[in-house]
């Protein structure tokens, strides 16, 4: 059940005088004369906010004190507003209330907002326009009397039956159990990472969410029961819930829930537990670090879902929610419709049928549906009805892909469908199929993994969740690395499996023996190279059917990029900053155009398999310190790296150990031919204007790519640091973005190979507004063959020429 709106009827006020067509003419920006002259009568209607049905009264009763009508024009221009104080608003009793409202010269549209004050910065911005969209409110959202925001057309109001929906800024969760689950005693629950402010109002309510420009992201600060109000939070990564209970009269331990939506504002995510077979973690911070607890079976839903469609007659309407979206293993759906047309003045004059063998419709549904009574107490012209709620029966999706049906309600002459989307099996945490991947290799001891699933996406992991990969999902399934590849996979065959299906000219698949338990074996079947491919180009999954439970899992197969781990010196000695890079990271290769001189004087194209983003970076997005809209991105940046360590003359002439140290198996830290031979065909590596969804204009330094799926990446901003140590590191030029090359300035450059300065200057790119350079610096100060120790670190970024 869903958290359910505000809803405001609106009647028109009766009387009509033909002396008063001018003002009418004001009202509604046109020359109609349907609409009264001393304004619109708003029966506004505050349906309960409970986690119960609909039909159960909450314990507080909710309250609209104030309101604010702003008016827009058809361009969505600004053109006034006015407030209507608590005293003007009368109580009709049963959560009903009346207020009268007037629009100015020429408005198109009014917005009304409840229960917090707007200023004029809240209602337009320097242009003039609508800027509710951006408004925000933070601080506790209020329960009893929440922030709320609605929007009606004035020719809307032509029809005596429209209806004008009020939602609440933020949305609540609440924590309950079976009844079936006697082991367990929930003593307290916390939300992590949700959204600390939101906008006032939402352009798409029920498929998005609202983020003010700026936002950042916080967690509860004690645990307790009850409902729990929080501002919309996308999914992509960031709210979770930790629950504290007692396992069999034990102590309390800790258990993550992860909410796998987005969180809309207006809704009641309820997570009920299901089951529970151990203990969870020992620790809050224990259970933060790691990935939700397969031990604790939950279902998450929201509260009764909103009336998104509407039709009407000439006598009645019907109005159904949206696409509903559940989990795989869920095996309930709530959905909620209003009808206006009576039968013997019960209003159930209406049907529900599935179209779909795994949708079942109760036998008993319309004696077991939930409603709620529409107004009674507006005028004659007011729509009344029911608004009602019904609960559907599904079976478990045992497939990997999602699959949708389709529900038809009837009321007398109108239908409406709604579509419910069953998510796919998840596989990757079924406990019977842990994944294993053997034979990791980059400078590490640990070269397995047991549950690999978990693993790349838990925190020791980096840059392969969805929200790492500007929405490109790589962590659902098993990655073979492009280049040198060593990896391979096991996953358990369990009895009762029919043969695997997969594609051989991609991948091995053979049954084996490991420690007593039966595997398939999964290998590349091609050997090494850096040719880029991923499932959704072919065939290239792995498929297997168990005939007992009648479960196919599907494994995605991708050949795109390389896991490699920072460890060692690369990791500490080599780096400069209080913030390191170090553990492991995922990385995506594309492949690049470059126009390079060669000795003879004559240019070619060569090809370079590059890595799309910086050694040590989480994200492969653009950063920029001067958008609201790309801070999120500074983990583009990477680690900050010393090209060199080399304390005299001849080792800073032929020693790389900084630069082979840095290096993943054939890519290397790119020379200056890489980068000087994008710049040089066709701007292949170029500064362009773009701008954010906010509208803030910023120079990207973006590199072309011969790649569909991936045509561009980038060169984040990033400044560098300068210092001995760590801690007295001086951190400089922020609006720069800056990489070292691995070539040594030599030559016609500046130095001869005898000079003592020789191998203690690099070139490194410099970019800087519309500037874009190839320049060189010492990679430590000091003159004359000397090493001060005080080194300069940039980012670094990896490619492998195409041989």
């Amino acid at each position: 059940m869903y958290i359910k709106k505000l809803t405001i009827w609106l009647f028109m006020l009766l009387a009509m005088v033909s002396t008063a067509c001018s003002d009418i003419r004001d009202i509604v920006g046109g020359g109609t004369q349907d609409l009264p002259s001393d304004g619109v009568v708003l029966t506004l209607k505050l349906p309960n906010f409970t986690k119960n049905t609909v039909a159960t009264r909450a314990a507080t009763e909710q309250q609209i004190n104030s309101l604010c009508v702003l008016c827009y024009d058809a361009g969505d221009n600004y053109l006034g507003m006015s407030t209507i104080s608590s005293a003007n608003i009368k109580d009709k009793g049963d959560d009903t209330y009346d207020v009268k409202v007037k629009a100015v010269l020429g408005t198109a549209t009014l917005h009304i907002v409840a229960n917090t004050t707007i200023t004029k910065s809240d209602a337009k911005d320097a242009d003039g326009k609508n800027n509710l969209y951006n408004a925000t409110r933070d601080g506790n959202p209020n329960l009893d009397a929440p922030v709320c925001w609605g929007s009606v057309k004035v020719d809307d109001l032509l029809n005596s039956k429209t209806d004008v929906w009020l939602f609440r800024q933020f949305a609540k969760a609440s924590v309950t159990k079976d009844t079936k689950v006697t082991n367990f005693e929930i003593t307290g629950f916390k939300l992590f990472n949700t959204a600390t402010k939101g906008t006032i109002a939402n352009t798409k309510l029920d498929t998005e969410v609202s983020l003010p420009s700026s936002v950042a992201y916080a967690d509860e600060k004690d645990y307790s029961m009850g409902e729990h109000p929080f501002y919309e939070t996308p999914a992509a990564g960031k709210a979770y819930m930790i629950i504290k209970a007692k396992y069999n009269k034990g102590p309390e331990t800790y258990y993550k829930v992860a909410f796998q939506m987005d969180l809309l504002r207006n809704r009641h995510y309820q997570v009920k537990v299901t089951a529970v077979n151990h203990a969870g973690y020992s620790s809050e911070k224990e259970a933060k670090d790691n990935l939700p607890e397969n031990g604790l079976s939950v279902e998450v839903v929201d509260d009764n879902p909103p009336i998104m469609k509407m039709i009407a007659c000439k006598d009645y309407e019907l109005g159904v929610c949206g696409k509903q979206t559940v989990l795989g293993n869920a095996e309930e759906a709530t959905i909620t419709f209003v009808t206006t047309k009576p039968e013997d003045s019960k209003y159930n004059d209406f049907s529900v049928v599935s179209h779909d063998p795994w949708i079942t419709v109760p036998t008993d549904y319309k004696s077991k549906a939930s409603y709620i009574n529409l107004p009674t107490t507006a005028s004659p012209n007011s729509s009344i009805g029911r608004l009602y709620t019904i609960k559907l029966t599904l079976s478990k999706n045992c497939e990997s892909d999602a699959h949708t049906g389709i529900v038809t309600i009837t009321s007398g002459d109108l239908s409406l469908d709604v579509a419910i989307t069953q998510k796919g099996y998840d596989y990757r945490t079924d406990p019977n199929r842990i994944v294993r991947i053997r034979d990791l290799e980059n400078k590490s001891s640990d070269l397995n993994q047991d549950d690999y699933f978990s693993w790349i996406d838990s925190k020791q992991f980096q840059g392969i969740r969805p929200e790492e990969n500007q929405g490109r999902v790589r962590n659902d399934g098993l990655h073979f690395f492009v280049g040198k590849n060593q990896v391979y996979y096991l996953i358990p065959k369990l009895q009762g499996d029919l043969q695997p299906t997969y594609d051989d000219s991609r991948v091995n698949v053979k049954e084996i023996t490991d420690g007593g338990n039966n595997f398939y074996k999964v290998t590349l079947a091609t050997g090494d190279n850096y040719e880029r491919w991923l499932s959704s180009e072919g065939v290239t999954i792995i498929s297997i059917t168990n005939a007992k439970t009648k479960i196919t899992v599907s494994y995605p197969v991708y050949h795109v990029g390389l896991f490699a781990q920072l460890t060692g010196k690369a990791a500490t000695d080599y780096q400069l900053g209080n913030s390191k890079a170090s553990g492991w990271y995922y990385y995506e290769m594309v492949d690049v155009k470059a126009k390079v001189t060669k000795t003879d004087g004559t240019t070619e194209v060569r090809t370079y398999h590059m890595l799309d983003r910086n050694l040590g970076a989480t994200n492969n997005g653009y950063y920029s310190p001067a958008t609201t809209a790309l801070e999120g991105n500074k983990g583009a940046i990477g680690g900050y790296f010393k090209i060199s360590v080399a304390e005299n003359s001849n080792d800073a002439k032929n020693q790389n150990t900084v630069v082979d140290a840095l290096a993943i198996g054939d890519f290397k830290v790119c020379d200056n031919m890489c980068l000087r031979g994008l710049i040089d065909n066709n701007n292949n590596l170029a500064i362009v204007e773009e701008k954010t969804h906010y509208g803030e204009v910023y120079n990207c330094l973006r590199i072309n790519t011969e790649e569909r799926d991936i045509p561009q990446i980038f060169i984040p901003m990033s400044g560098y640091y300068e210092g001995k140590t760590d801690e007295d590191a001086i951190y400089k030029d922020s609006n720069h973005a800056n990489l070292w090359t691995s070539s040594r300035l030599a030559g016609y450059q500046g130095f001869s190979e005898s000079s003592p300065e020789y191998g203690f200057w690099y070139l490194y790119l410099d970019a800087f507004g519309k500037s874009l350079n190839l320049s060189n610096y010492r990679f430590v100060s000091g003159s004359s063959g000397n090493n001060t120790k005080r080194y300069r670190a940039m980012p670094v970024r990896l490619a492998a020429e195409q041989k």
